[in-house]
């Protein structure tokens, strides 16, 4: 049995007016090659994190691929279910490997928003996740604790998708 050793190292959130920008850092106990093909899997989002609750890939995009997601979140005592349709892309290069996802807000519950996860290796049999997101909103976020809620949540979201994405990933074996 693999023991589990993901460390989220950073979790940062900034405002901008209504622009959330979010920043993690987290070393998983894994290949990047093999953390990258587990999530770039959406069938696999819900079993990464049991906050996804439905997963829907869509034949609409020209390139990439559209999905449709349901999120499940709590921050404090107020619970929203974020539905969006994102065009996620990935790639390889000598630096790693990159998973994009751009929200169409067209078709969804935010306003706009963006997200990139970076898998290098960093050491034997381990990976740099470096994750960056930035949302828009189309719903209200208190002005003076949305940042702290929102960083509150978005750690516990880093540490339950980690373990996931660790876990699964060491289930699946080598890519």
């Amino acid at each position: 049995m693999a023991a589990f050793a993901y460390e989220v190292q950073e979790v940062k959130v900034t405002r901008d007016g209504e622009h959330y920008r979010l920043n993690m850092q987290v070393l998983l106990n894994t290949e990047a090659e093999a953390a990258f093909e587990t999530m770039k899997d959406v069938n696999n989002l819900p079993l990464i994190n049991p906050s996804v609750i439905k997963v829907l890939p869509l034949h609409t995009a020209t390139s990439g691929e559209d999905v449709y997601t349901q999120v499940h979140l709590c921050v404090a005592f107020v619970c929203r279910t974020l539905a969006q349709v994102q065009n996620m892309t990935h790639s390889r290069s000598e630096a790693g490997y990159l998973l994009q996802a751009i929200v169409d807000p067209e078709r969804s519950n935010l306003k706009s928003g963006a997200a990139r996860w970076h898998f290098s290796d960093c050491g034997t049999a381990q990976t740099c996740l470096a994750f960056e997101a930035e949302l828009v909103p189309d719903f209200w976020v208190p002005p003076l604790l949305g940042p702290w809620l929102i960083q509150r949540s978005m750690k516990r979201e880093a540490l339950v998708s980690s373990s996931g994405l660790e876990r699964l990933t060491l289930e699946a074996g080598p890519p």
